[in-house]
């Protein structure tokens, strides 16, 4: 059914600016590439749909699980076999006093103590972001109930709801923190724009 679908035409058409279209658009290309490439699947064989809180799924495949994000000119995309959650977000100044609002007071201080706060601060938040799109709540959960546990410099521990799931953050060379949330081996492809791999 896709490459792409009557349904995402129309939100795509939607958008206003120009640079929005052209990412959403790249954004579904490169999700059923990465879903493709990840299950030696026909693009035209899949088919996408939603859940209660908008979190996309694949409705042709419902064993196969991914997420997007995109920041700036990055689109990112994760596949597994198991639940997952990705996010990407540029590293920059950021208000110490909005802490409060997704951190626990270990948290906080954790961030204020550390050589580099600001990337600790959006390692943080891109793993919180992470679980809480793999769980399908986004926004609508308060992001101090992801309780983020580092266990080496990239490798984090995250409770949610008291249940363990595994954490990985990358920082990258031009300056942005991508992390992924998942119940098993992080170290699977995850695809960035353009064509490349972290692994």
């Amino acid at each position: 059914m896709s490459t792409v679908d009557n349904e995402r035409n129309v939100q795509i058409n939607k958008l206003l600016q120009i640079d929005d279209k052209v990412r959403a658009l790249l954004s579904r290309k490169l999700t059923e590439y990465a879903i493709c490439h990840f299950a030696n699947l026909s693009p035209y064989s899949l088919s996408f749909g939603k859940e209660q809180y908008g979190k996309p799924k694949l409705l042709s495949h419902p064993k196969l699980f991914f997420s997007v994000s995109h920041c700036d000119s990055w689109i990112v995309c994760a596949v597994d076999e198991k639940p997952i959650g990705l996010d990407i977000e540029k590293i920059e100044n950021f208000d110490s006093d909005t802490l409060e609002f997704f951190c626990s007071t270990s948290e906080c201080e954790t961030i204020k103590a550390s050589e580099w706060p600001e990337l600790q601060y959006y390692k943080y938040w891109t793993i919180k972001e992470s679980m809480l799109k793999l769980v399908g709540a986004g926004l609508f959960t308060d992001p101090r109930k992801v309780i983020v546990c580092p266990l080496t410099n990239s490798v984090i521990k995250v409770n949610f709801e008291n249940k363990d799931w595994m954490g990985e953050s990358i920082f990258t060379d031009d300056g942005y923190v991508l992390s992924a949330v998942n119940t098993s081996n992080i170290s699977k492809a995850i695809l960035v724009s353009p064509d490349v791999f972290y692994e």
